[in-house]
């Protein structure tokens, strides 16, 4: 729950806390679940296209939706649950150039 450095928490992402910046958004980083991910998975997942363990993780995100009869459509369309092409706030460092 604690930000670290160039990135918000991932909870302060995920109860709408945090709001992109101008450079955020260069990023293509937006408010939503998406943003969630790039915080906790970063470019393990994020910024690789339409990747089958990104897709993996918003699969099991709707489906705990459903079992909290959450209705799917209040998680946003698949741009906000995705982070297929945001920039990750903090690149690893074998990804770095």
């Amino acid at each position: 729950m604690t930000p670290a450095e160039h990135q918000p928490s991932a909870h302060d992402v995920f109860i709408g806390h945090w709001k992109p910046t101008k450079n955020d958004t260069l990023a293509k980083r937006v408010s939503g679940f998406g943003a969630t991910m790039n915080v906790l998975y970063g470019d393990l997942v994020c910024n690789q296209g339409d990747n089958e363990s990104m897709n993996n993780i918003i699969s099991h995100y709707l489906y705990y939706l459903d079992l909290l009869g959450v209705g799917r459509e209040e998680a946003g369309p698949h741009e906000v649950l995705s982070c297929a092409q945001q920039v990750a706030f903090n690149p690893s460092t074998s990804s770095s150039p």
